[in-house]
């Protein structure tokens, strides 16, 4: 994946395609699978599906690595 085909520009940065459908995927369906439990069970769906999308986010968090390399340089000119 370190080629620049392997990535799209979406809102002014570069993301792995592939990341963004997997995190996309680990987000949309713990959420419809919570709002779909909350109709059964009872309850808000808005806030069974915002537990949902919370759960669904670590998930992609663990899932998905960075593959930004930040280095801190320091400036020699501004002592």
């Amino acid at each position: 994946m370190g080629t620049d085909g392997d990535y799209v520009e979406i809102w002014g940065d570069r993301v792995s395609l592939r990341d963004l459908v997997i995190g996309l995927v680990a987000v949309a369906v713990p959420t419809i699978g919570a709002v779909l439990l909350g109709g059964v069970v009872g309850g808000e769906s808005l806030f069974w599906g915002l537990g949902g999308a919370a759960i669904g986010f670590a998930i992609a968090c663990l899932v998905i690595t960075p593959k930004r390399d930040v280095r801190i340089v320091d400036d020699p000119g501004t002592d």
